[in-house]
């Protein structure tokens, strides 16, 4: 499916990924950016290839989904780096225990 089908079938991206944001903020009591959404998304389809590395399907959304995050990155200050997203994910998505818990 191009991105046009998409658009047809979903509505402009910023509206649904507005709505996805709303959605996203109620569940999880705080405010989720588009560009959070879209790099969760990419997350999604990565993760989807170990068992399905065939479906090509993953690889174009990854790299639609990578091409909103572009998009949507304006609101990111303007000396912020990948690596300082990645951090941040792993800090929210996968933190390291503290080891004073031990």
């Amino acid at each position: 499916m191009t991105l046009r089908e998409r658009g047809d079938q979903y509505g402009p991206v910023e509206e649904c990924f507005d709505r996805v944001c709303s959605i996203a903020s109620v569940m999880l009591n705080r405010t989720v950016t588009p560009y959070e959404v879209a790099m969760i998304e990419v997350a999604v389809k990565l993760g989807r290839l170990q068992n399905a590395r065939d479906l090509q399907d993953n690889y174009i959304d990854s790299i639609n989904y990578l091409a909103f995050a572009a998009q949507f990155i304006s609101a990111k200050p303007d000396n912020a780096t990948i690596e300082d997203d990645i951090a941040e994910f792993a800090k929210k998505y996968a933190p390291r225990p503290d080891p004073a818990q031990y």
